[in-house]
């Protein structure tokens, strides 16, 4: 059963507001610290729902966060991660129903080794002499075929962009790319996605946004009832 958290899985492994201070990126220096913005377009059954979802990127050396919107609003996902700590926390707002989750190094490491994305054997990877300018960083098209799927997924990689340890978060653990993924589109189990980065923000960001703290109004749930919530739905 693939819950939501997986969905966003698959997303940013194949995973606007443009202000002047970003209109020119310097194009030379190497970036580790941005906040991306991704805008998620779905077709094929209630998948069409998903479209219009928005995916926020945040990361830092030592933290990463991933923030989903899900049909308009109705679901909202917010994953942080401490890198040094090996902590993170998710929390899931599903029409009104909040409910959060904290997660250390083993409950990390046992959602990686459950998911049916990251589970499997290493995908083949091609990479083609295209390239595609997204939202103003030049990207080489790849081409990925994951075991379990004919088609493959069509990523849209830079250079210019390379995290740190954000290999190391469950979530973002695909390998065998040599750039960062600003773009891509596929037909998994009859679901065609396409998941397009809109800007990329380099201001600094403020340690808030990676916060531990669970909000107000969120109840503590498990695994698997996070499981059965992201069923409910048909991810």
């Amino acid at each position: 059963m693939k819950s939501i958290f997986n969905f966003f899985a698959l997303g940013l492994l194949c995973l606007s507001l443009s202000a002047p201070t970003f209109a020119q990126k310097n194009k030379s220096k190497i970036i580790e610290e941005a906040h991306v913005q991704y805008t998620v377009t779905a077709d094929g059954g209630m998948a069409a729902v998903l479209t219009g979802s928005k995916v926020d990127l945040f990361f830092t050396a030592d933290h990463a966060k991933i923030v989903g919107d899900v049909m308009s609003g109705l679901v909202k996902l917010d994953g942080r991660f401490d890198h040094k700590k090996k902590t993170g926390l998710l929390l899931l707002d599903m029409m009104g129903e909040k409910q959060y989750m904290e997660l250390d190094d083993e409950s990390i490491e046992k959602s990686a080794d459950e998911s049916e994305v990251i589970n499997q054997k290493p995908p083949k990877i091609e990479y083609i002499q295209k390239y595609k300018d997204i939202a103003g960083y030049k990207c080489q098209e790849v081409r990925m075929t994951l075991e379990e799927s004919p088609n493959p997924i069509i990523i849209y990689v830079t250079e210019q962009i390379k995290p740190s340890n954000l290999e190391n978060t469950a979530i973002m653990k695909f390998a065998g790319l040599k750039g960062f993924p600003l773009a891509w589109e596929g037909d998994y189990e009859g679901v065609k996605f396409s998941v397009k980065a809109t800007d990329v923000f380099l201001d600094r960001l403020s340690k808030k946004i990676f916060s531990s703290k669970v909000p107000d109004g969120y109840t503590k749930m498990t695994g698997e009832e996070l499981q059965n919530m992201g069923g409910t739905i048909g991810l």
